[in-house]
Parts: structure tokens; sequence; C-alpha cells
């Protein structure tokens, strides 16, 4: 892990806020911020796709420059926004990157959740075998009747 993905939540504001008034908006919400970190699993990732959302069409030299991240951090947290659908890459050489609206956002963070609900309740977990493959036998406690 990287010293990027160590951003406190208030620097990660900070930073946003720093990325739009450069683009000569005014400060982001930090309700919004916050909802976009939770959205988007990590502080990086928010602060790569907002850059994005204000500059579609951007190469990673360009929102590493915007969000001062390393370039580095900015190819693996793209190659995974565009796995999850939640970036575009276009090109090849110089590849440019777009961001998904956040309706289409929250529509993508919310498949993540229910596969993540689906799998934590789904039956197959309660089979009677241990995390190992082992065979396990079901917990009874006895209980005494009152007299």
């Amino acid at each position: 892990m990287d010293d990027a993905d160590d951003v406190e939540p208030a620097d990660v504001r900070e930073e946003l806020d720093r990325q739009r008034a450069d683009a000569g908006d005014e400060p982001m919400d930090g309700g919004l911020v916050d909802l976009l970190s939770r959205a988007l699993d990590t502080d990086t990732r928010t602060r790569v796709y907002v850059f994005l959302r204000r500059r579609p069409h951007s190469t990673v030299e360009e929102i590493a420059e915007g969000t001062g991240l390393y370039p580095g951090a900015v190819r693996r947290v793209l190659d995974d926004l565009h796995d999850e659908r939640v970036v575009e890459r276009r090109g090849t050489d110089d590849p440019t990157y777009t961001a998904a609206r956040p309706d289409e956002l929250l529509d993508i963070a919310s498949g993540r959740l229910r596969d993540e609900l689906e799998e934590m309740f789904s039956p197959r977990r309660h089979t009677g075998r241990s995390s190992r493959g082992e065979r396990t036998e079901p917990v009874t406690i006895p209980v005494e009747e009152e007299r």
C-alpha cells in the first residue's frame, strides 16, 4: 500500500476543494465527499473519480498532476475502476479516461453491496463444513426445565 492510500478524509476534502478551485467551482460539500468515498472504497479512488468527472478524457499524467498522486498509483486505481466499469478507457498508447455518471456509480456500488450480502447470507455458507472443508456437527445447547 502506498502513501496515497493513507490520506485522511479531511485531507481528501481539502484536496478535492483545491481541485474544484482550480476548475473555478465552489468547494465540494463534505457529505458528498464522504458518500463518494464509501461508494468507491478509498479516498484515492475518490480523488481520481472526482478529477475525471471534472475533466473527462484525461490521461494518467494529467490525473496524477491534478490530484497530486503518483502516476503508478493512478494507473492501479484506473485499472481497478475500469474493471469495475466506473471509468471508460479510450486509446492504447496514451489512453484517456472518463468517469461514469454518479447514477451509474450508484448502480455499480449497490450491485457490489448486493453481491457481498448475497455471498454473506448464502445457504451454501451454512453447509455444516468448516472453513477448511471439514465436516462439523451442529452446536446444541442443553436447556433444563424449571421445576
